[in-house]
């Protein structure tokens, strides 16, 4: 081999060595000090609870009836919609809304300090809570 082609397989290896340890936001969530939520936790955070809910730039209001059933709107109008959802025995909460097609997304609750954050299968922070208050609905 030529110097280059090493050069080239060893700068390969060493991006390939970097994806594969690449930490996700979840991981670093929990790695910097906070813990899952458990099933029983994310029940007593959620259901009968209006919540305020932001991801990026927009603010969510969802509602977690104790059926199962999931209403949110978009705060300012553009969106409203209703699903299901079920809190897992491995402490995750799953939700289908109707653009899901029938499949569930499920998500891992982090609190960290005093913020809650749900992550997706990904590992992907998605969602803030920002207030969850008893409820009848929206």
């Amino acid at each position: 081999m030529t110097a280059r082609t090493l050069m080239i397989a060893a700068a390969a290896a060493a991006a390939l060595a970097g994806a594969a340890t690449a930490e996700t936001e979840l991981q670093a969530a929990l790695n910097s000090g906070g813990s899952a939520l458990s099933s029983d936790e994310i029940a007593e955070l959620l259901v009968g609870k209006a919540v305020t809910a932001r991801a990026g730039s927009k603010t969510f209001r969802f509602y977690y009836d104790a059926g199962n059933q999931l209403f949110g709107e978009l705060q300012g109008g553009g969106w409203s919609g209703a699903g299901a959802y079920a809190i897992t025995d491995g402490n995750q909460i799953c939700v289908s809304m109707p653009k899901d097609g029938g499949r569930y997304r499920c998500l891992t609750l982090v609190r960290t300090g005093g913020t809650v954050r749900k992550y997706n299968a990904e590992g992907k922070a998605s969602f803030e809570i920002l207030a969850a208050e008893d409820a009848r609905g929206l």
